[in-house]
This record gives C-alpha cells, structure tokens and sequence, in this order.
C-alpha cells in the first residue's frame, strides 16, 4: 500500500513491491511480487496503472532456506575456528597437482614464530625455509609416500625442525589425502601441533625408568656379590697365606719359587676382583670422613702414569684447593683409578688423557647421564681421551656390571658399574660425553661438604709381638692352623679355636691368659659378634679384632657398639695382621693409662 501511493506521489519510479496474502482454500500465507507502472497526463496526474501480480512462494522458501544455510556455514566457521584456535594447532593443505601447500598462520607462528608473507605458495618455498634433523627425514618421507600410495588410513608422524631459537624442536603431523576416480591423490590436508613438551616428558621418564632398571639391577648384583664375598674371601685366605709362607721360604732364582710366585699372583688378582665386586656393591663402604679431594686424585695420578704406555700422554688440571667430600678416601680413589683405566684402554695405542678437577656451585638442578643433581656445590672431576668413543647404542649398558666391549681377558666389566655405585652411594652424578672417532668425557660431581686439610704423609713402621697371647677363633680349620703359623711368625703366642664355643668356654676358664682376641664374624652355632658379647661381659677392657670376608655397614656399625678395636676385611696379607694387633695393643695401653 505504501508502495503504491509513493509511487503515485512521484516519489519512485515503478511499484516493485512483494508481500504476503491469505490464500482462503489453503489457509496459508503466500508470497506475492508486484510490479507496475503509472502513466499521467500532460500535467502530471494519475490516468492509470499498469503492470503484473506474479505469486513468489517457491522462490521466497528457495532464498529463506539459502539464508538459513549460510548462517549455519558461518556459525560452523566460526565453531571450527574456536576449536582450532582452542586446540592451538596450526593447519596446512597440500595442493598435488599444482604442488602448492597453505599453512594457515598458526602453524607459520608454531615453526617461525612469525607469519611469513603469503600463505599459500610452492611447497619448495617452505622446505627451503624448514630445517628438517636429519635422522627424521627419511621417516617422514616412508610416511607420506605409504598414504599417498593407500597403505595407511591416516598420515601421522613426528619429527624434529629446527626452531627459531636454535634448539630442536618435536611436531606432529596428522592429516588425511584426497583421491580421484583413479586413485590417485590430488590434495592432502590436515594439522600440526608443537610436541617437544611431551616428547621431554617421555625422554624424562624413559630416563628414570632406565635409571631404576639400572639402580634394580645393581642392587641385585649387590647382594649376590655380598652373598659369595665371605666363602670366596675364606678360600683366598688360605691359598695367601700359605702362599707368602712358602714363597719365603723358596729359594730366589728356582723353578719353585716361580711356582708360587705366579700362584701368589693369581691369588692377588682374585683379591682385588673380590674387591671390586664388594665395591661396587657397596657392601665395603666404612665410615664417612671428611676427604681432601685433590690428594686422593694426585696420590691415584701417580699411580696411573706409572702404567701408561709411552705413546700415552697425560695432561693435569688441578684447581681443586682444599674442597672435601664426605666418603671413604680408598673409594675416591677406586673412581679415579677406574676411571683412568678405562680411558687408557680406549686410546689402545696412542693418545691423550686430560685429567680437571675442580668445584662449582650449581644454581639449579642439573640432569646428568645418571641422575638429576640438585642445587648446590660440587667437586668435579673429568677424565677425558681422544680413543675410539663410545657407540649410541653401548652408552645405555656402560654401567652396567661385568659388562664390557674389550677383548676377552682384558676387563672385567666392573669398573664404570664400581664408579657409578660409589658416585650414586655419595650422593653424586656421572655425566658422559662421547663421539665415535673423538673420544670420550667423563664428568663425575660429588657434593662438598667443607675444606679439608691435606693430609700430612706418615710411615708407619710395622710392630712384631713381644709373646702376647692371641685367643684366634675361625670355623675353617685350615684358617686357624694358617693363623697359628702366622701369628707365631709375628712373635705372638697363638691360642687357636675352630668353635666359637669351645673358645668362649677356654676363655671363660682363664680371661687373664689371653692379651687380644682375634675373630671371624660369620660362624655357625655363635657368630663373632656373638662371642665379641659374651667375652665383654667377663673382660670388658680385652682388645677385639673382628675378621670377615663380607664387612658390610651394618656389621661394621654393630662391631663399633660392641667396642671393636677394628674390623678387618679377607684375605688378610701378613704386614695387615701385625699392624692391626699392635695398633689394638696399644690402643689398649692408651685407655690403660691414667690422664
């Protein structure tokens, strides 16, 4: 209505005009498009009006549904665009034909930081700009061609590209390809996403997972080598001890003599084997004291270079000072000696072994090959060669025990488990640095404690007896004849027992006979601690000497409530034996003494 008298008052050039009317048999409303034109008179009014009522429903019902539909595509824009930005993905669309690829600018942000100008453009052009690791790309490539060829449902993959401050960093890729009626691919899409959080998290992880396993395995070394040290330790005792007394009793220069000198050889290599093993388990950790650093390094230093091949040089940078770690300074030496060797061996013929020692401060936690150090100051220690390094693949079982890469009969696979048991035991780390052709660094880090003194040299002469009486007690009766002859040698009056019962009887039929006691720990029916018990209760001011094949802490802590004089480790060489009972007679002269 409107519209008609608008365009009867000049204001509009036609009537072009649409509505809605009751249709009365149906009841509905339907659309109508008028159109139509007013023709005047000379003056300009009105004569007529002309034109066409055409019904418009389909067309209005066609366009409504069009407008609905479009609302709908953007309102699903716009959920798919929150999703994707909520997702924090970036997109790509890899165009077959054309070999075009879009990156949406998230995923330009993820690898760039930036967006870099157009988004869709050659696919060369991003690779050109994409540093890929180089271990990574044939794996990606196997994977694009299996899905474009149809062999997997999904393209999925990881990889490594160089980010823009320099660090390596992981993403997936996912996405799915287009095929035409021939099957063959003619357009790729999908989304990438930064995965180096999770994929440090799994490296973590796997880490202390490998750091357990290897904890477990050690711990299960451990108590086997406890297990066996004590019988094994017996049976060193007497093939030594009756070896040094044969050997001098041998004349120099004869065929016997070299008999018992290899014999003696032999003895002490399964010795020092035994050692190791009770080392590297720990079941031999005393005391802690106080240790200056840099004289158990010097002390081993000069150990070393006296065994190194000539075409060996060794280089030193001591700039330690006085830093102390709190240990047992035969161990600290164990790890500077193992450590050496080994550096020695992997030169084979010539080379350069660099020795630094010195203490830093960690302002926080630092993740070393073996563990995650905490904040804090520590003595440092790393060895490094120039040998043939170590392959990715053995770095994993380095520490692990009797494992080795020498030749047979040249190690024994114990010394880097040794080292990273007694590191681990002190609170410490390993780190290690190796490349195939170059060499390797090992970088051990001991917590300080405080400044140790340098310990001042003492020679210490060894004291034979005057006659005193030594009640000597052993459950192997080929320990105790051997004992008897040895104490004897050493101008003692020996008193020996293969039953701790029957020298606790002996002892309680006359405390006064005897000036020291001298015993084994593990026996059957009373052990040594046992005895050690009932004999302070008769005499509480006798001297004790506590022998064993397995000194483990607990009876070393058990010995020291028990007033022990010391607790000797089997096999025990002569020169150990005399200077261990007159340091126990004289302790007992000391607390005799009045002050």
């Amino acid at each position: 209505h409107r519209a008609a008298e608008a365009h009867l008052a000049g204001r509009t050039p036609r009537i072009d005009v649409e509505y809605r009317v009751l249709h009365r048999e149906s009841g509905e409303y339907r659309w109508m498009h008028t159109r139509g034109q007013c023709f005047r008179d000379a003056k300009g009014k009105p004569q007529r009006v002309a034109g066409a009522t055409l019904e418009v429903s389909e067309r209005k019902r066609t366009e409504e549904a069009l407008r609905r539909s479009e609302q709908a595509l953007r309102e699903s824009e716009e959920r798919y665009q929150l999703a994707v930005d909520g997702a924090n993905e970036g997109l790509w669309d890899w165009d077959l034909p054309n070999d075009t690829l879009f990156l949406s600018p998230r995923a330009q942000e993820i690898l760039w930081r930036r967006v870099e100008g157009e988004s869709r453009r050659p696919r060369r052009e991003w690779i050109a700009m994409t540093e890929y690791h180089p271990d990574d790309v044939p794996r990606v490539r196997a994977a694009i061609s299996a899905h474009l060829h149809g062999t997997t449902r999904l393209f999925d993959t990881e990889y490594r590209l160089r980010h823009h401050d320099g660090s390596w960093h992981w993403y997936r890729q996912r996405g799915i390809a287009l095929y035409d009626a021939r099957g063959r691919a003619y357009r790729m899409a999908g989304s990438m996403e930064d995965v180096s959080d999770r994929k440090n998290a799994e490296a973590d992880r796997d880490r202390l997972e490998r750091q357990l396993r290897q904890a477990q395995k050690l711990e299960a070394m451990g108590t086997l080598a406890g297990g066996i040290a004590h019988d094994f330790n017996n049976i060193l005792a007497a093939i030594l001890g009756y070896g040094d007394m044969a050997q001098r009793e041998a004349p120099e220069g004869t065929a016997l003599r070299r008999h018992i000198d290899a014999t003696i050889s032999a003895g002490m290599r399964a010795k020092s084997l035994v050692e190791r093993i009770l080392a590297f388990s720990r079941s031999g950790m005393g005391e802690r004291v106080p240790v200056h650093v840099q004289s158990v390094v010097i002390e081993a230093l000069d150990q070393i270079a006296a065994s190194l091949p000539p075409t060996v040089r060794m280089e030193r940078s001591l700039r330690g000072g006085d830093a102390g770690v709190l240990g047992d300074p035969t161990q600290i030496h164990q790890v500077v000696m193992n450590l050496c060797a080994n550096a020695a061996q992997a030169m084979r013929s010539e080379g350069l072994l660099s020795v630094e020692l010195d203490s830093l401060e960690l302002s926080e936690p630092l993740c070393v090959s073996t563990s995650q150090l905490r904040a804090g100051p520590y003595v440092r220690l790393r060895v490094r060669d120039t040998g043939v390094g170590i392959e990715p693949r053995v770095l994993e079982r380095i520490f692990d025990p009797f494992f080795t890469t020498r030749d047979i009969g040249v190690g024994t696979g114990l010394g880097l488990s040794l080292v990273h048991g007694i590191v681990t035991d002190l609170g410490g780390g390993i780190d290690v640095e190796s490349r195939i052709g170059e060499g390797t660094t090992m970088s051990v880090y001991l917590p300080q404690q405080a400044f140790v003194a340098a310990p001042e040299a003492i020679d210490e002469p060894v004291t034979n007896g005057a006659g005193e009486t030594v009640l000597l007690v052993d459950d192997e009766e080929a320990l105790v004849r051997l004992g008897e002859e040895m104490l004897a040698q050493l101008g003692y009056e020996p008193v020996g027992y293969a039953s701790s019962a029957a020298a606790l009887a002996a002892f309680r039929e006359d405390p006064l006979r005897f000036d020291l006691v001298l015993t084994d720990e593990a026996m059957p029916t009373m052990t040594g601690s046992e005895l050690v018990h009932e004999i302070r209760a008769v005499r509480p001011d006798i001297p004790i000497l506590l022998m064993s094949g397995y000194v483990s802490p607990a009876l070393a802590a058990r010995a020291r409530e028990l007033g022990v004089v010391e607790v000797l480790s089997k096999p025990l060489a002569a020169r150990d034996i005399a200077r261990s009972l007159a340091a126990a007679l004289q302790h007992r002269a000391s607390a005799a003494t009045p002050h």
